[in-house]
């Protein structure tokens, strides 16, 4: 832990992120707070429908990801798209203007949508790359240890970004939480700008013979299909994510009508959240034997289920505020596993196409997630509580189904060791 502390290289990552993590959290409830001044916005609607702007950029660019991110050094592409994300938020800012300044009393946020798909498509670049460098940052020994601080801090600056936001929209305004999380995107590049490194392996320095793109896609999609443990983790973590999709966009409406809450309020309940990441995180600091168990993401589904539904059966705060501390350790835990699992198990020059592989997952998992919430009539027609329950009992049978996968691997596993 302490080598990981010291690493000067690892530390301007992390404030790059954090820095990046907090506006976008600040943004997040300025946009939260127009839906809620503004009565003719549907919560629930539009904050699907603008998640599912950022989601769907990850499935139709994955394949050009795939092929082209283990060509560039990984560093470059993260400055690069902090600059380009600082552009569309300050476009977005000059676009909502006349809607906040009472110019006009109703505006559509179709614009706004488009702007959020550029923004996805960044982050389809940026996450495959943010997560794919971080093991030329610090050495494979350490990579639990990184990540475990890495989650920790970010899912502080997550809570602090919304809470922060929340106060600041109301009593400021929207307009200033969107351009304070201009000068964070150029606060990260700035500070990602003094990460300095040794070139990393790349596909043409690695495999100079495969400058073809669809050579490059097709060699890729075999090496993650025969991976030992790569697929595997990859299915689990595109479930886990259609979970967490449909928990994002219904925890906002359940919030303000169920629990009655305001903007503020609901950043101060997303600390609860915060402190069960926190707490969970720092569980796989100790290092466990059970936090590389195989029982780890089944043990977790559960206790996410569990969750879920003691949020659809109250409509108590403090019962509420429990709930959110069990789902923000779940959450923030199993991404550090499949994470650490994957940097360290794949090799540095496919490492890229492997999480752009994941991210492809992940975004058509979380695309159905949305559209479910804004494009069906009964999701619409549902209550946040109702989904919730039926969403716990999901998680539940995911976790028995996963739970069977196991069992049956290790049976497999035992027999051909005797064989």
């Amino acid at each position: 832990m302490k080598a990981v502390i010291r690493n000067a290289r690892f530390l301007w990552l992390l404030s790059s992120q954090i820095a990046l993590t907090l506006g976008d959290g600040l943004m997040r409830m300025g946009l939260v707070e127009v839906l809620r001044e503004h009565q003719h916005f549907d919560k629930r609607v539009e904050i699907a429908k603008l998640s599912f702007a950022v989601a769907v950029p990850g499935l139709i660019f994955g394949p050009l990801v795939m092929v082209v991110l283990d060509r560039w050094q990984r560093r470059s592409v993260l400055i690069i798209s902090d600059l380009i994300r600082g552009v569309v938020v300050l476009a977005i800012a000059f676009w909502l203007l006349p809607l906040l300044s009472g110019q006009v009393e109703n505006r559509g946020l179709q614009l706004v949508y488009w702007m959020t798909g550029v923004l996805g498509i960044i982050a389809t670049f940026y996450l495959a790359a943010r997560s794919a460098l971080l093991p030329n940052l610090v050495d494979t020994g350490d990579l639990v240890h990184a990540n475990t601080i890495f989650g920790i801090t970010l899912a502080l600056a997550t809570v602090g970004g919304i809470t922060l936001g929340g106060l600041i929209a109301e009593r400021v305004g929207v307009l200033a939480t969107v351009l304070a999380n201009v000068v964070m995107c150029l606060a990260s590049a700035a500070l990602l700008w003094k990460i300095r490194m040794v070139p990393h392996a790349t596909t043409a320095t690695e495999y100079p013979g495969t400058r073809n793109g669809w050579t490059e896609l097709r060699i890729g999609l075999e090496y993650l299909w025969t991976h030992a443990t790569a697929v595997p983790l990859v299915l689990l973590n595109g479930v886990f994510m259609f979970i967490v999709g449909i928990l994002a966009v219904v925890f906002v409406g359940y919030a303000m009508d169920t629990l009655q809450l305001s903007t503020s309020q609901v950043g101060y309940l997303a600390l609860a959240g915060g402190a069960g990441a926190a707490a969970g995180i720092g569980s796989l600091s100790t290092e466990h034997r059970w936090t590389k168990s195989t029982w780890f993401p089944v043990a977790h589904l559960a206790i996410m289920g569990g969750a879920l539904v003691m949020l659809a059966l109250t409509v108590r705060i403090w019962v509420a505020t429990i709930g959110i501390v069990l789902l923000g350790g779940v959450i923030a835990t199993m991404l550090i596993y499949f994470d650490a699992r994957l940097q360290a198990q794949v090799e540095d020059a496919r490492r890229g196409a492997v999480f752009a592989a994941r991210g492809m997952l992940t975004s058509a998992t979380m695309i159905v997630a949305f559209w479910l919430q804004f494009g069906t009539a009964l999701f619409r027609r549902t209550s946040a509580p109702t989904v919730f329950f039926w969403l716990g009992l999901g998680s539940m049978v995911v976790a028995v189904l996963a739970g069977i996968m196991v069992q049956a691997r290790k049976q497999t596993a035992t027999t051909a060791t005797v064989a």
